[in-house]
């Protein structure tokens, strides 16, 4: 087995293409037998380099946010049954992507039955927008894990 050294790990840092691939090559490096504390600098320089990254991440989805707010192509709902980080009484911005209803509204296209059998069971995609308090970054969580309707409306 060849040891890990601090030279692969430069390399494969660089490599590496997201901030979780990033934090796996450091991780990575922890479970190894090089010394760290003789490379604490480099190693917090690198950590660094990986919050800077998901720093720049969170702040271009914050403007992608705003501007789908401001565009109109989220709507408001309010949250009827508290679930999740979802308070009950509060209002969050939410989109809704209906694949299945652009998929089959093909005009003057046959479509196979096993397709359309396919298409009926692919349900929306649902973004609800969050943040952390007023003057912070918004963030986008996908909805799977509940039944939206039973916890959201939009009057």
């Amino acid at each position: 087995m060849t040891k890990y050294t601090i030279e692969q790990f430069v390399e494969d840092f660089e490599d590496a293409q997201t901030p979780d691939a990033k934090q796996e090559v450091l991780l990575t490096l922890l479970d190894s037998d090089v010394d760290v504390v003789e490379h604490k600098e480099l190693l917090k320089e690198y950590k660094e380099q990986i919050q800077d990254i998901r720093d720049q991440i969170n702040i271009e989805e914050d403007v992608k946010i705003n501007m789908n707010i401001e565009s109109g192509l989220m709507e408001l709902y309010t949250c009827n049954k508290s679930v999740n980080e979802f308070v009950e009484g509060s209002r969050y911005y939410v989109k809704i992507d209906d694949y299945k209803s652009n998929l089959v509204a093909i005009e003057g296209v046959d479509i196979p039955q096993a397709i359309k059998d396919y298409v009926s069971g692919i349900k929306p995609l649902i973004w609800i927008v969050n943040d952390n308090g007023i003057g912070t970054l918004k963030y986008k969580r996908l909805v799977i894990d509940f039944d939206f309707s039973e916890h959201f409306s939009n009057f």
